[in-house]
């Protein structure tokens, strides 16, 4: 903190009106005020004592009076703990990234705490030994000091606030810097070589805003406020050699000029840059949402095959049994009844035959053990092969032979989305004729159901079933996509791709 305080009065020299002997900015102050709000308050004393030893030498390198400076030193650090009190209260966090902390900022920092300091300093020249920029009217200094409080504490806050969106985004890459220097020196030439012109100073003075947007939308806050800094060093050094659309016949004229753009700059960048910071904060918060709303989908996913396993299983090993016990028990029963009963009871044993098929079936569409056991193709081919007996379209399948290859999570995404497409087909298209094809690529697999139903309009596409919801969910969750095309009367096709190499691993369940 000592050596940044000399530092940032050194800068606050550099830009320096020297033919009115006036302050443009003062850094020093704000620089602290920064500081404070984005530390913890145990911490503040150090804060304190660095800065005012820094701010001793800086005078004592500069051979200001000494004790008047001490006592400004003190009174500056009594108010800027007072504001930093009121802002931590008031903006109950460290960061600004939205209108009412902004606002909140604004007012304290760089409206009361700069004409508080303001007055206490045109009261101390009064009574003590001051240097003649300090002696000047007291809304020059006011001015001086809010373009500081405007420019650098919303970069340390913005830099120390854990959740700022610049943290997480990328450097703005060397091509980007190129150009935005490019442009910054165009600024500078046009306005040394065009400010004199008094048509062309309204344009002039608005040629940086372009690039102001665009510093707040790669960079937010720091990005405005050191751009701001920017433009105000080449305005003010523009101004002291009497040019640029700054330039007055009376040098206090042009000074207040170059502080009241300077400050109306970097208060527009602000709310700029907040909006900017408030927009990532819920792309960020959408982001996680749907990441999480993703995840939550796998798990009913996963939970859902599980659950088909558990009921295909108690079909197949305790319904399905006890139906086969009761056909046996019928066989024999029919045995020992006459020619007239035997009858009924064959009847009634075929009807129990048929339901042990149907309970087989509807075991087998809850969890395809064929999938596991004789591999994708097989199961395709049995998935079809019970369509066509079951409901009659002709069903035409082809396949790759690379498909024993896939891996267990996507063969079963596969598997239930040609089984819901096709049961779309049957059941609400009425097909007639579909065509299902599996083609393995490089890196991708491509999965196409065609069938020749009804069709209908592609605006319906909104109004999805649970099904198509589903499909678009498992397709997903192995980061691929799909695609459906209708036309009515002329069919429905559905397809699928699913990138290899690259799936989610969803504890073998898709």
């Amino acid at each position: 903190m000592f050596a940044i305080a000399v530092a940032a009065q050194w800068l606050s020299l550099v830009l320096w009106d020297r033919e009115g002997d006036a302050q443009m900015v003062w850094l020093a102050g704000p620089l602290l005020l920064g500081a404070l709000i984005s530390d913890a308050q145990r911490y503040w004393l150090f804060y304190d004592v660095g800065w005012f030893l820094g701010m001793l030498a800086s005078c004592a390198l500069l051979k200001l009076p000494l004790a008047g400076m001490v006592i400004l030193g003190l009174a500056d650090l009594l108010l800027i703990h007072l504001a930093a009190f009121a802002l931590v209260r008031a903006g109950k966090g460290k960061a600004i990234d939205d209108f009412r902390r902004l606002i909140d900022f604004l007012v304290i920092a760089v409206v009361l705490l700069p004409l508080v300091a303001a007055g206490l300093i045109a009261l101390l020249a009064n009574m003590q030994s001051m240097p003649v920029w300090l002696s000047q009217d007291w809304w020059h200094v006011a001015l001086a000091d809010a373009l500081g409080y405007a420019l650098l504490p919303p970069v340390i806050m913005s830099l120390a606030n854990p959740g700022s969106s610049l943290r997480r985004d990328a450097l703005p890459a060397w091509n980007v810097l190129l150009g935005m220097g490019i442009v910054l020196a165009v600024i500078w030439l046009a306005w040394r070589e065009l400010g004199a012109l008094p048509t062309a100073r309204p344009l002039l003075l608005l040629a940086p805003v372009p690039l102001a947007i665009f510093v707040a939308m790669r960079a937010q806050m720091p990005g405005t406020c050191l751009l701001s800094l920017v433009l105000g060093t080449m305005a003010i050094q523009l101004s002291l050699d009497g040019k640029g659309p700054f330039t007055q016949q009376d040098p206090r004229f042009t000074t207040v000029g170059v502080q009241l753009w300077m400050l109306g700059m970097a208060t527009a960048s602000l709310f700029l840059a907040a909006l900017v910071e408030q927009r990532r904060t819920t792309m960020r918060a959408l982001s996680a949402s749907s990441v999480e709303v993703r995840e939550l989908a796998g798990r009913l996913i996963v939970a859902q095959e599980q659950e088909r396993a558990r009921i295909a299983r108690d079909l197949h090993d305790d319904i399905n049994q006890r139906l086969a016990v009761a056909s046996i028990r019928l066989s024999a029963l029919r045995r020992k009844l006459g020619d007239s009963n035997r009858q009924d009871v064959s009847l009634l044993q075929n009807d129990l035959m048929g339901l042990s098929e149907d309970v087989r079936r509807i075991s087998h569409d809850l969890h395809p053990s064929m999938l596991s056991q004789t591999g994708l193709t097989a199961a395709l081919a049995g998935l079809c092969q019970s369509q066509r007996h079951r409901n009659g379209p002709e069903i035409d399948l082809r396949v790759s032979p690379q498909a024993t290859d896939l891996s267990e999570d996507v063969s079963l995404c596969l598997y239930r989305v040609a089984q819901e497409a096709l049961n779309n087909a049957i059941r609400h298209a009425a097909a007639q004729h579909i065509e299902v094809a599996l083609d393995i690529g490089a890196d991708h697999v491509d999965l196409s159901v065609a069938d020749d139903g009804r069709g209908f309009e592609t605006a319906e596409r909104g109004r999805r079933g649970l099904g198509l919801m589903s499909i678009d969910e498992r397709a997903k969750l192995l980061g691929g996509s799909y695609q459906l095309h209708s036309t009515p009367g002329k069919g429905t096709q559905l397809c699928i791709c699913i990138p290899l190499g690259t799936s989610m691993q969803l504890q073998g369940h898709a």
